[in-house]
């Protein structure tokens, strides 16, 4: 008789013995078929022999049934077995047993899997467990990047209202670690990095508090307050809440991810049902402060400054990211029915969205952060003087067309010693008249349209000289500055770009061309 048949003969006696056994009513206890011997017929046994792999999957099955000692290790032997079997569904059934009860995803990685790796419930299991990165885990990975980058450079501009910059950046820096922590889910690391599920809930109240005080940064010239901090009040409120749940073990809080303790659950909703309503809060207060501002500020609703333009994009996405964290949000908490898992990747994109926003225009049009908040205060201080102003409306249209002949055609800007009483005289009023005239009509001060005149005269000599044969400081003075510097600084306000650098591109179009 050969080996092969001894071990089969061996097995179905086993079998056999095991079931009578069983079957038997009065026996109290039941004799284990220990894991050592199943290993040994393991070790024995022909990879080929089909039937010789099914009588031990019988034993294995058996073995549970009694509940032996060993059944978590059984479950893994199981799991390998069916999947050399090429049975998908058992194999994956068994894997989850012991992955569930070990939290050992190391099985995954044995080879045996390449035999049911086309099936579709060994690719549900190792897109749910399984280290997975495709080209949209990668670029929100890029975009957290970004907005991390960003969280930090901004701090380091000169020039602007540093609440402003760090508020912003505290905004873009929540939108960023809760799209890393997306990332980390998809991709299935929060697995080997457990202490980083749910670590954005902890910036879940932040998005709208840091979002106000941001307008009324770039609004006012505001000052952040002690008790302003009562904003920040409910954020704190709930990591206090969240903490029993931030202190759990690693193994625990894959237990919470695998869905094997609904203990927290409680927790989503809390999470959810706080930021949604803090955001539409915000969302109300930052509108209503909004509206009421621009009416008071300047009554000229027919002019819109940069800021404003920036501010009211920002706040529409704000509105639109809202709605879709709500979407998002109802199937996440387990408040409704689960929608499409696409709904997911629709909130993060509109995060995503946001934050490269605000990475590029801070990158465009630096200005945007160095807006100019005392003359803005200036010029709502000067309209209170206006509207006591005898200043008629004819009176002020025929002084504003006046104005721009002396810039359009008189060129009055190139005047190195031009000044806001050289203006007034030639347009035979005074000097507050004229002031009037040019924040009425062109919502800026003196010196911003003398600057806008004079740079957009320096641009067009600049185009014109295509072979770049120019000095700087000879266009400087021929459209009314007196020294380099100067012409630098507004030459960059106005253009984002050096005059050197707007030479170099213009050459590189030339030469293109």
């Amino acid at each position: 008789m050969s080996s092969n048949s001894k071990i089969l003969l061996f097995v179905l006696c086993l079998f056999v013995i095991s079931n009578k056994l069983v079957a038997a009513p009065k026996l109290n206890t039941v004799p284990y078929l220990f894991l050592t011997q199943i290993d040994s017929l393991i070790k024995q046994k022909n990879i080929s022999n089909d039937m010789t792999q099914l009588e031990l999957l019988v034993l294995y099955n058996d073995a549970i049934a009694e509940k032996h000692p060993d059944s978590v290790r059984i479950f893994k032997k199981l799991a390998i077995l069916n999947a050399d079997l090429d049975q998908p569904k058992d194999a994956c059934i068994f894997t989850k047993k012991y992955i569930n009860n070990t939290l050992d995803f190391s099985i995954l990685n044995d080879r045996v899997y390449d035999v049911i790796s086309d099936s579709e419930e060994y690719k549900e299991l190792s897109k749910n467990l399984l280290l997975k990165i495709d080209w949209l885990t990668f670029l929100f990975l890029y975009v957290a990047l970004i907005g991390f980058f960003f969280t930090v450079i901004i701090n380091f501009s000169k020039k602007s209202n540093r609440y402003a910059k760090l508020f912003i950046s505290g905004f873009v820096g929540v939108h960023s670690l809760f799209i890393m922590e997306f990332v980390l889910y998809i991709s299935n690391i929060q697995y080997k990095l457990p202490h980083t599920y749910l670590m954005a809930s902890v910036g879940a109240l932040l998005y709208g508090p840091l979002l106000y005080f941001y307008f009324k940064s770039v609004t006012y010239n505001f000052k952040f307050k002690p008790i302003d901090l009562l904003h920040f009040l409910p954020t704190l409120v709930l990591i206090v809440f969240l903490f029993p749940m931030y202190s759990l073990s690693g193994n625990e809080k894959i237990e919470i991810m695998l869905e094997l303790n609904n203990s927290y659950d409680s927790y989503r909703y809390v999470i959810f049902i706080s930021k949604v309503v803090s955001l539409v809060i915000y969302a109300i207060l930052i509108g209503r402060f909004q509206f009421s501002h621009r009416k008071k500020e300047t009554g000229f609703e027919n002019k819109e400054r940069p800021i404003d333009t920036w501010k009211k994009t920002i706040y529409r996405i704000h509105i639109v990211y809202l709605i879709s964290y709500i979407i998002y949000g109802l199937p996440v908490s387990g408040l409704l029915l689960s929608f499409p898992y696409f709904i997911n990747y629709i909130q993060v994109s509109i995060m995503s969205v946001m934050v490269i926003y605000l990475a590029y225009m801070a990158y465009v049009q630096p200005e945007i952060f160095k807006y100019d908040y005392d003359a803005l205060k200036e010029s709502i201080i000067s309209l209170g003087k206006y509207q006591k102003s005898g200043l008629t409306n004819a009176l002020s249209q025929e002084l504003k067309e006046n104005l721009i002949k002396l810039f359009v055609e008189d060129k009055v800007y190139k005047e190195n010693n031009i000044n806001l009483e050289v203006l007034s005289k030639r347009l035979n009023t005074t000097r507050h008249n004229t002031s009037q005239i040019i924040n009425e009509h062109f919502n800026i001060n003196f010196f911003e349209l003398i600057n806008k005149f004079r740079i957009k005269e320096a641009i067009n000599i600049l185009k014109e000289d295509i072979h770049g044969s120019l000095n700087i400081i000879d266009v400087a003075y021929e459209v009314g500055y007196n020294n380099k510097v100067t012409f630098n600084k507004a030459f960059k306000k106005e253009t984002s770009l050096t005059p050197s650098e707007f030479i170099n591109s213009q050459l590189k179009k030339n030469t293109c061309g």
